[in-house]
């Protein structure tokens, strides 16, 4: 029921919602992508994080700017939801 177009910007994201859809799949997305974002984010305390830690600087910044895409991605599911009443940047 989504078409996910190429993002025109680095970690942007648009959500091309299809007309059948309803708010319900939206939400299964959105709980979706915040357990991909909870997932990563146990890799960064605990025994994990020990080797998260030991990573470069640069696979570091790369894995924080990922989780940070997911919340972006996450903040525009939520708007199309209606559970978020503005922009919260």
């Amino acid at each position: 029921m989504f078409n996910i177009r190429p993002p025109r910007l680095v970690n942007s994201f648009v959500y091309d919602i299809s007309p059948g859809a309803a708010s319900v799949d939206v939400r299964e997305l959105l709980e979706v992508r915040l357990i991909h974002l909870e997932a990563m984010l146990v890799m960064t305390w605990g025994v994990g994080g020990e080797t998260f830690r030991k990573q470069s600087a640069a696979v570091q910044d790369g894995f924080i700017g990922s989780c940070h895409a997911i919340v972006e991605e996450c903040r525009e599911l939520a708007n199309l939801t209606g559970l978020l009443v503005d922009d919260r940047r």
